[in-house]
């Protein structure tokens, strides 16, 4: 049950856009000025308004009025958004309850696509600040033909400020408590007559929440990260225009947030890293071919390497005495990805059908290639319970290295056509061809000597195919209503650590180690619009999501070996429905109200993988993992004289299943952000505070037989961040 100031907040934001209609202007301010309607660019410049989905657009305004510094922060202000990743930045994104939950083996088909400035980055974290981002734009359900790869679940899209004529410069710095410092400097203008650029370099550093007492080291899981944008935007002629992106990210963050005690302090004696060097560039050529047709042209390369390490067992030999135990984790990635997308989108004059109607038709090729060595290496000693031990030391070092190399290619095309003044029916379909390789090789080296390696290797080749269909109505100009039936899809995949448990049955490791695509099939209403002198934005919509072979990620340990962890993914069957509220209410000229709700309910229908012996319950009729039923952001924004401005922000979450694996939950936690500060012509300053009351929640849970030497099932947990606050200046020209 939701506690009841909650509840109270939501039933507020849940029936204020049906209370506005018929309120209009009653009780309000006539100082108050009109909001301007946002647009969104991730597939085709239009408003928010026009778009018939479920999106959120936060623009460079709100992201500094809410002191924000990292993607995972923005979340809190999304419905239905989660994030999961055991370090301290976002590793995947959940949009209603879809999305990747474990960083471990990688995940080469993400559901949530990520992409920065057209490169794209899906599947690797997030790797960008937000410093000098224009625009950040969640789009939430299928994007089949709204985004050459295809997105399940949605697509995050963040566009960094573009270059400009006239020359700019943004500076910022800022400091706060755990020894926080970071600066950004962005500058920009006109190189040539035609030709304008853009550089931003960002850097960030902080010491961390976590003590590590086995090494006399505070604030062990410190974060270090550089990251570097360009642009150059080259206006051609006659129309066209070309303009080449650039990032590179180089974070080199440590992960000791790992405590058998479940608490700030850690024990490891092998602290954990968490580091990734990825660059991206992207070539986007836009321009018309005569009156009729306009031409597109986006090609994207990225490339990652990726070190996550971390202690297995979380202590130390004295932690762990009388037992010898001391494990280590580590996985290296490299992945590479190369992509290429036309399109042709209708003119003004290349209008059919009677000229009532825009159409756009495209091909799309990826070629995606991922390396991936793990290896885990430790000891056990339990002869401590002589005569009774049965590990007089066990020695334990095994690799697993595969291969994953894909190919996508596909064809889409979407109609949009006026059925008359007020409604205009919206028909679009994706065909792709995915083919795959795969290959992997696991060895065990048991006191010295390496076991015959297991080696498998598959081929697959799949058909896929999504689209949608929708109707709008304009009700009153701008409000309309919108229904929306859409189908995305997500490749199949592999379980590489499956080789250790199976062996070498190759019949029975075919049969699980790979698994099958994923479909979605999303049927969504909603309504959205300006209301009461466009002082009020508002969007509402209600969905309905059947998954047909969900791939569900789970764990179990196979072996007497206390840290062998084998992760499968197997197919499943769920469902889900939910509603998603959002606002912005400009009440006056000073102060103004925003809010986003979402309330979901998901359910597992079917399970083709039976839970292992040693997990107790069932999958089935399961909320699915990482998925809140509700998350609720409500805020307030003032501007004051003489140039003072503030910010309050209360975040809710509900209680959510870590995993697959196991029962555990996240419980519900509430938190509050706050800002205050002062601007001038050109300089701002602000001190903010973020989880004001020092609320403590988790954001990732286990359970598993750590601790010897009976190696009983036991819940762990990592805490979210504590309260943080600090100092930021900003300089703009």
């Amino acid at each position: 049950m939701l506690p009841n100031r909650i509840l109270n907040a939501i039933l507020a934001a849940v029936s204020l856009p049906l209370v506005v209609c018929a309120q209009e202007s009653e009780n309000m301010e006539s100082a108050a000025g009109p909001l301007e309607e946002v647009v969104v660019s991730a597939f085709r410049r239009t408003s928010t308004l026009d778009l018939s989905a479920s999106a959120t657009v936060l623009g460079q305004a709100e992201i500094a009025a809410a002191a924000l510094q990292h993607i995972e922060e923005l979340i809190a202000l999304v419905p239905n958004m989660n994030f999961s990743g055991d370090g301290a930045r976002a590793r995947y994104f959940q949009l209603r309850g879809i999305g990747e939950l474990e960083q471990y083996e990688g995940a080469p088909n993400p559901s949530v696509g990520f992409v920065v400035d057209d490169i794209d980055l899906s599947g690797v974290g997030g790797v960008n600040p937000v410093f000098d981002l224009g625009q950040v734009e969640v789009l939430r359900g299928p994007q089949a033909t709204r985004f050459g790869a295809s997105a399940l679940a949605g697509l995050v899209y963040l566009q960094s400020t573009d270059p400009d004529s006239e020359f700019q410069l943004h500076g910022e710095a800022f400091t706060g408590d755990d020894d926080t410092l970071a600066a950004g400097l962005a500058v920009g203008g006109g190189l040539t007559e035609n030709l304008a650029g853009r550089l931003s370099l960002h850097r960030y550093r902080s010491d961390g929440f976590y003590d590590n007492v086995a090494l006399g080291v505070e604030d062990s899981n410190g974060r270090d990260e550089t990251s570097a944008r360009g642009k150059l935007a080259w206006d051609i002629g006659r129309g066209w225009r070309a303009q080449l992106n650039i990032l590179y990210a180089d974070f080199d963050n440590g992960y000791d947030a790992w405590s058998p005690e479940n608490g700030r302090i850690t024990f490891s004696d092998h602290p954990g890293r968490d580091e990734q060097r990825t660059t991206g560039t992207a070539l986007k050529v836009t321009g018309p071919l005569g009156k009729s047709v306009d031409f597109v042209s986006v090609s994207g390369y990225a490339q990652s390497d990726i070190l996550f390490s971390f202690d297995g067992e979380g202590g130390n030999a004295g932690y762990w005495a009388p037992y010898g135990y001391d494990y280590v984790y580590s996985d290296l990635r490299d992945r590479q990805s190369l992509s290429q997308e036309f399109r042709l989108v209708s003119g003004p004059g290349g209008r059919i059908l009677g000229g009532r109607s825009d159409w756009v038709v495209g091909v799309y090729a990826q070629r995606l290639d991922e390396t991936d060595g793990i290896i885990s290496t430790g000891l056990y000693d339990d002869t401590a319970d002589a005569p009774f031990s049965y590990c007089p030391p066990c020695l334990d070092y095994t690799m697993l290295d595969s291969d994953y190399e894909s190919t996508n290619s596909a064809i889409f095309g979407r109609l949009d056509s006026e059925l008359g003044e007020r409604s205009t029916l919206k028909f679009g379909l994706r065909l792709e061809r995915w083919q795959a390789d795969y290959a992997d090789a696991f060895r065990d080296f048991i006191y010295g000597d390496p076991t015959q390696p297991i080696e498998h290797e598959f081929h697959p080749r799949e058909n896929l195919w999504g689209g949608d269909i929708g109707l709008d109505y304009v009700l009153s100009e701008p409000v309309r209503l919108y229904a929306l039936l859409s189908r995305g899809y997500k490749a199949g995949g592999f379980n590489p650590s499956l080789a250790r448990a199976l062996g070498a049955s190759e019949e029975s490791g075919r049969a699980s180690i790979a698994f099958d695509p994923e479909s979605l099939l999303n049927y969504e209403i909603g309504l959205k619009g300006l209301w009461l002198d466009s002082r009020l934005i508002a969007e509402l919509s209600l969905f309905w999501m059947d998954r047909e072979d969900m791939q569900v990620r789970s764990s179990a340990q196979f072996s007497d070996n206390p840290n062998d962890f084998v992760f499968i993914t197997s197919n499943a069957e769920g469902h889900s429905y939910g509603l998603e509220v959002s606002l912005s209410w400009r009440l006056t000229d000073r102060w103004r109200l925003h809010g986003a709700l979402g309330l979901l309910h998901s359910e597992v229908d079917a399970y083709g993988l039976e839970r292992e012996a040693d997990i107790e319950g069932s999958l089935l009729g399961r909320a699915f993992a990482h998925a809140p039923p509700y998350t609720l952001n409500l805020g307030v924004t003032w501007q004051g004289p003489s140039g003072w401005n503030g910010r309050l922000d209360f975040n809710a979450v509900g209680s959510f299943y870590f995993d697959y694996s196991h029962d555990e939950k996240s419980g519900d936690h509430q938190t509050v952000n706050l800002r205050f500060g002062r601007e001038w012509d050109h300089w701002a300053v602000s001190g903010w505070v973020r989880n004001l009351f020092d609320e403590d929640y988790f954001t990732r849970g286990f359970s598993f037989g750590l601790e010897p030497p009976l190696f009983e099932r036991s819940r762990y947990t990592r805490l979210g961040d504590p309260r943080h606050y600090g100092v930021t200046v900003t300089y703009r020209y």
